[in-house]
């Protein structure tokens, strides 16, 4: 069951690519230089909303990246997976050196994988892209 959380982190994540560019309308630029809080005390400070991780998680991801690294932190997390390309249309109203915050929470159970995501604009802290599903395991 373990094999299946990298393929199911890349399917979540071309959900990703989806959602960003359908929601996201105004011009984000570049802030790269910017200080920024790190992703860990951005989600302490309870600022994610609705967002929660599963409390028995298998897996949660948080990271201030930039926009143009979603790919490679998608690749970071994916293992075997990784050289499947799933971001190619990259949102034109998002500056790549953009400051985002990426979350997600993963949980296995025997039948199945349930997760949610949620991204979010670093500086503005305004969500650009967010949801959630579950993939059932075929035996």
């Amino acid at each position: 069951m373990k094999n299946k959380l990298p393929f199911l982190f890349l399917a979540m994540l071309m959900l990703v690519n989806v959602n960003v560019n359908a929601q996201t309308s105004e011009r984000y630029t570049d802030n790269s230089k910017k200080h920024l809080v790190n992703a860990n005390k951005f989600y302490n400070n309870k600022k994610t909303g609705d967002y929660s991780e599963y409390k028995t998680a298998t897996l949660n991801i948080r990271e201030k990246i930039l926009y143009k690294d979603l790919k490679s932190t998608v690749n970071k997390n994916a293992g075997t997976y990784s050289e499947v390309n799933i971001y190619n249309n990259k949102n034109p109203n998002i500056d790549p050196k953009r400051q985002i915050y990426l979350f997600c929470s993963f949980k296995e159970t025997k039948e199945k994988m349930i997760y949610k995501f949620l991204i979010i604009d670093a500086e503005t802290q305004e969500p650009i892209s967010e949801g959630n599903g579950e993939s059932w395991y075929h035996h």
